[in-house]
């Protein structure tokens, strides 16, 4: 009975999809919003930077080579934000401040004097360019994975785009190339979308620091 009765379920979601899965050929536009919520993983530190969430908006085009596959172009305004520290910041301070001007304690207590890490968030917003192979397992569930190009549009700490005497947009490479994969769903053109993506290229300019995120958005395709 319950065998069945998933049969049945999956049957249903394959109907009601199917007619939402654009045709071989044919090129989509979808416009979406969304969450992100990412961590930082600095070199020389035990643990992940604190998580935090960030706001997700942008747009998708989706050409079908053939019922089941299809290549997608993105262009999102994403937010990378960690919360209780800021990586950049911090592989400054390790790689750069601490070596150069010789300071004579141990680098923890250099970089509690110059930074409190308890007291500031991070809040970075990047133009991110996603390039996607998206294949339709069955009509309207689809896997996808490729690269994306994020720029960096804003950086700031606390709210405040200078921090000690630092502008914290120097503090970031201006270009880092991330891997995004996830699945996601259509119903009546509704797309909803999951997928994670993680840093290949160093986002700090001082140092190396990555991103990992996660990222959740509805759209509408067109």
């Amino acid at each position: 009975m319950i065998k069945r009765f998933f049969v049945f379920v999956l049957a249903v979601a394959m109907t009601i999809s199917a007619s939402a899965q654009a045709e071989a050929g044919s090129l989509t536009w979808q416009p979406n919003v969304g969450v992100t919520y990412t961590t930082g993983i600095v070199d020389d530190r035990n643990e992940p930077v604190d998580a935090a969430f960030g706001l997700t908006a942008g747009v998708e085009a989706m050409y079908m080579l053939n019922d089941r596959l299809g290549i997608a172009l993105g262009l999102n305004y994403t937010g990378y934000n960690v919360d209780d520290d800021d990586i950049a910041l911090y592989a400054y301070c390790r790689n750069y401040s601490y070596y150069n001007y010789s300071y004579s304690g141990s680098y923890s207590d250099y970089y509690s004097s110059y930074y409190n890490p308890d007291m500031d968030n991070a809040s970075n917003y990047y133009f991110n360019i996603p390039a996607t192979v998206n294949y339709y397992i069955f009509p309207g569930f689809a896997v996808k994975g490729g690269l994306a190009f994020n720029i960096l549009s804003t950086a700031k700490v606390g709210g405040k785009s200078e921090c000690y005497g630092v502008k914290v947009k120097e503090l970031y490479k201006s270009l880092f190339v991330s891997v995004p994969v996830g699945v996601s769903y259509e119903i009546k053109n509704f797309v909803f979308d999951a997928r994670c993506a993680c840093s290949l290229s160093n986002v700090c300019e001082y140092g190396d620091g990555m991103f990992l995120s996660f990222s959740l958005t509805a759209g509408y395709k067109f």
